[in-house]
């Protein structure tokens, strides 16, 4: 009997916590992060905040490092935080029981899946580059990986995955296939999973219902983007469904262990989304609109 399956891993509502690494999503924490990458509901976690004196006075490093990093240790100014994290919950203890129940059972059936060819269908949701950002202390290096065609939801064999799943391509499949916006694809893929975002890779037998909607993103434009692109400050609520953002893997070497995380990141280049250009044009056009409807009548 076919099944319709949620990605508890990402499942919002669950938990929140304010350590400031949360901070661009609105302190929201995912179930994988919490329960299985940290391990730290209830008891909380203790971190280390690495700390510079002279970054703290807006002075520069006498050695050009732009971050604190391993091979500040030496340095007199160099100096370090400690600070307690707890995750909070608003479901009843009751409630958070059976989720866990529920999540270790989802658990199971990734850990299955995890590496099988299936066939897959789905209608695309949008399509961005896939960046990669490397952090150390002298600078940060952007890469170009391939890009991702995202689905709010899509067939795996007679099931509905009914829940965001991405599809990798490679810069030949997306030139050939010139893929876009709205349309319809059937594929046989490697179902993977990386941080609790679920991946789907080496597509074969493509077949492709077009929709007539032209592809936003050309290899080029995202070589541009690549070196242009800024990841966004604060708050990205302005951000949600906006064309020009993307999600930036970023695997940070400055720290004491490797770390990776993910961030916003606008392919426009616009690191203040409160004054972003293309939110207030969009406002702008919007009142336009309004008044030209109010002068009709």
């Amino acid at each position: 009997m076919p099944e319709i399956i949620k990605n508890l891993f990402k499942a919002s509502g669950i938990f929140k916590c304010h350590h400031p690494m949360h901070r661009p999503f609105e302190y929201k924490v995912s179930p994988y992060h919490i329960l299985k990458v940290k391990n730290c509901y209830p008891q909380g976690c203790v971190e280390f905040k690495w700390r510079c004196y002279n970054f703290e006075k807006g002075k520069k490093c006498p050695r050009n490092f732009k971050h604190v990093g391993r091979e500040c240790f030496s340095c007199n100014k160099y100096h370090e935080n400690k600070e307690t994290y707890s995750p909070e919950t608003t479901m009843s203890s009751k409630e958070l029981k059976r989720f866990i129940e529920d999540y270790h059972v989802f658990e199971s059936w990734c850990d299955e899946m995890r590496g099988k060819r299936v066939r897959f269908s789905g209608q695309v949701k949008s399509i961005r580059p896939h960046l990669r950002m490397e952090i150390d202390s002298r600078r940060n290096r952007v890469s170009l990986n391939g890009y991702f065609a995202s689905f709010d939801k899509g067939y795996l064999e007679n099931d509905l995955f009914n829940d965001k799943i991405y599809l990798r391509l490679s810069k030949n499949i997306l030139e050939r296939t010139k893929l876009a916006d709205g349309d319809e694809i059937e594929a046989d893929v490697l179902f993977t999973e990386d941080r609790g975002r679920f991946i789907l890779r080496q597509p074969r037998g493509i077949d492709i219902d077009k929709n007539n909607s032209k592809p936003q993103i050309t290899v080029s434009s995202s070589l541009i983007a690549r070196s242009t692109g800024k990841i966004i400050d604060g708050a990205i609520k302005h951000c949600h469904g906006c064309k020009f953002c993307a999600l930036i893997d970023i695997e940070d070497l400055s720290r004491k262990r490797i770390s990776y995380y993910r961030r916003f990141y606008c392919l426009k280049g616009v690191s203040d989304n409160e004054n972003c250009p293309v939110r207030l044009e969009g406002i702008m056009d919007d009142y336009k609109n309004n008044r030209n409807d109010r002068k009709r009548f």
